[in-house]
């Protein structure tokens, strides 16, 4: 599939993500910011492995490269459905114990998402958890702008139909 430029880093096991969900869970905020710094570091690292040009990656390859890195690091996979914005879904696969600490991983793909987007973009691209999908249906969220996301909310969004690549 797409060459990355230099050696993969190296991957969580799910088993020890999922420990890091519960234990980030159990600290409150202090945890959520810890995985929102994760999230936002992964996603650094992921777009390093695109080169000097991400931007130049064509749409089709870029939801592809992104949905490999995810389905390595044993998180799950993404799929992209076009709209108002954009919508993106993750389908996690957690074991019981990540499920059972929450919506915490949201805040991590949340960060990781936006991570990505913003620096393919070159500008900040927003991101919102728009569906959590409580570890057994994929989570939705919404990127773009600030605006073109508080618009779509405003208007309810609805990623209903299946996620398309």
């Amino acid at each position: 599939m797409i060459s990355p430029t230099q050696p993969p880093p190296v991957i969580l096991p799910r088993s020890v993500l999922a420990g890091l969900f519960h234990r980030c869970a159990s600290l409150g905020d202090a945890g959520i910011a810890a995985l929102i710094e994760a999230g936002d570091r992964t996603g650094a690292e992921a777009v390093a492995l695109l080169g000097d040009a991400p931007d130049a990656l064509p749409a089709v390859e870029f939801w592809a490269f992104l949905d490999e890195i995810l389905r390595k690091a044993g998180l799950g996979s993404i799929s992209f459905k076009p709209g108002g914005g954009g919508f993106a879904a993750i389908a996690w696969h957690d074991s019981a114990e990540a499920t059972a600490s929450g919506d915490v991983r949201c805040h991590f793909a949340t960060a990781l998402l936006r991570g990505v987007l913003s620096r393919v973009a070159g500008r900040a691209v927003e991101v919102a958890a728009v569906q959590c999908g409580g570890g057994t249906e994929p989570c939705w969220y919404l990127f773009g702008s600030a605006e073109t996301i508080q618009r779509v909310l405003a208007d309810g969004p609805s990623p209903a139909g299946g996620p398309e690549r």
